[in-house]
């Protein structure tokens, strides 16, 4: 029992430290205001209170699930009642956040998830949120969805694997938040399910079941009342579609972006003009324009399109991949286009370094495989849209967490020869990374390129 509770002070040291260092981080960076998805989510939360009072059903949009508008409306009743600014109090919640994430729900997934009897000692959990704070530091200044939708996934797979209904509850709760808040969550609920099947023996399955059901049911039955009620349709899930940006299905057309774009990021100005940086994908926009296509009616009608161009398809979807987990900067928002050759290079090394870990880890169990089906199940479903490095956010945090929780890969040092295999391999890879890194960065769209190409290509 003393031990029990020396590890929960120990955690709650690692919180305060990681809640605190984040808050110290926001509240002093030159991001002061929200902007593009991040002041949409916050205007979002006003939709709630009409004709002089809170409704919950008053909620109307359909391209967005109604819970993390939710929270931002509360965020505006505090804010309100405190006389803070709005971005304040939202980097006063996003630090606390990410206290909870990087102190807690990853570490305990890790440790459910690979049947360790204790927690990852604190100097590692320390580490995962350091390198969580090198790469993504400066998304937690925004009321975006990215961080809070993976938050409430990992608490579901976490409490999945726990023995009591209430835990099954929870999890419930929780993966129903995830799919609200990002749909793309949807392709992880037959992992998480089958996380209750593989679960203890008592309570039953059934029962673990229904808890997780019931759970479910009272974060998505108000989003079933909102589409019923403003939108006619009859289903608890996010519509994903907007009348006013011509939006039919959102999914549908990020796959067209996926061909015209490799990547893209956003600036908000200063030593950048504001707006899109796009990075083209020549050859998507040949198949478009072979094809007569300017949208998607379907996704088989996508597939038919992709079957017929396997090779331009599968050499963008690499791109993608590589393009996603490629963060140039540790912000949604740029000021400048700086890149940093020291974190790119450490980045880098951190995949090569987790592929080492896999390689020697062996075969996963049947949990940690439905684990790892859950996290990367939703990256798969977004490799073919237009990239931006969030979307694959749940990859790029597994990666630092095989760093910092998974065993040193010794058998790369076994001997003089492996480690030199090891060695030159490391030395190639990090080459083609810079190098691919660096094409992809010369596709962006020519009002750019003056801004993020060296003089030596010729522009200003």
């Amino acid at each position: 029992m003393r031990f029990r509770a020396r590890g929960w002070r120990h955690e709650a040291l690692v919180v305060a430290i990681i809640a605190g260092v984040y808050a110290i981080y926001l509240l002093t960076s030159d991001y002061q205001n929200l902007y593009y998805d991040a002041e949409d989510y916050w205007q979002l939360g006003h939709r709630f209170y009409q004709d002089g009072h809170f409704s919950l059903l008053a909620y109307d949009d359909a391209l967005r699930g109604y819970a993390y508008p939710l929270v931002n409306f509360w965020c505006l009743a505090l804010r309100k009642a405190l006389d803070l600014r709005a971005v304040t109090v939202v980097k006063l919640l996003n630090a606390a956040m990410a206290g909870a994430l990087f102190g807690v729900v990853g570490p305990r997934l890790w440790q459910a998830s690979t049947g360790q009897p204790m927690l990852p000692s604190v100097p590692r959990r320390l580490l995962w949120a350091g390198l969580g704070f090198v790469f993504w530091r400066d998304y937690f200044n925004f009321s975006l969805s990215d961080f809070p939708a993976l938050f409430a996934l990992g608490l579901a797979l976490w409490q999945a694997q726990r023995r009591s209904l209430g835990a099954a509850l929870v999890a419930g709760l929780a993966l129903a938040l995830a799919i609200n808040v990002r749909p793309i969550y949807q392709v992880a609920v037959p992992a998480v399910v089958g996380l209750l099947w593989h679960g203890p023996p008592r309570p039953a399955w059934p029962t673990r079941l229904a808890g997780l059901a019931l759970g479910a049911a009272l974060v998505l039955t108000p989003q079933w009342l909102i589409n019923r009620r403003h939108f006619g349709a009859n289903t608890p899930l996010v519509l994903s579609q907007s009348k006013e940006l011509r939006i039919s299905n959102l999914y549908l057309q990020k796959l067209k972006w996926g061909l015209l774009h490799e990547k893209y990021e956003s600036s908000v100005g200063r030593e950048l003009p504001t707006g899109q940086l796009l990075f083209m994908n020549a050859a998507g926009a040949a198949i478009l324009r072979q094809e007569g296509l300017t949208d998607f009616r379907s996704l088989g009608q996508y597939l038919k399109v992709a079957a017929g161009h396997p090779g331009a398809v599968v050499g963008a979807y690499a791109r993608h991949l590589f393009a996603g987990l490629d963060i140039s900067h540790p912000t949604p928002y740029l000021h400048r286009w700086a890149p940093s050759p020291l974190r790119n290079g450490l980045n880098y090394t951190l995949w090569f370094w987790a592929g080492l870990v896999v390689i020697g880890a062996g075969r996963p169990t049947w949990r940690l495989a439905l684990v790892l089906a859950s996290l990367l199940l939703p990256c798969l479903a977004v490799v073919p849209l237009s990239m931006e490095v969030r979307f694959l956010l749940p990859l790029h945090l597994l990666l630092l967490a095989l760093v910092s929780f998974g065993p040193w890969p010794t058998w790369a040092l076994a001997t003089g020869r492996r480690l030199a295999v090891v060695g030159l391999a490391y030395g190639l890879f990090l080459v083609g990374c810079f190098t691919l890194s660096a094409r992809i960065t010369q596709t962006v769209e020519p009002r750019f390129q003056a801004y993020l190409l060296p003089a030596s290509s010729g522009k200003k």
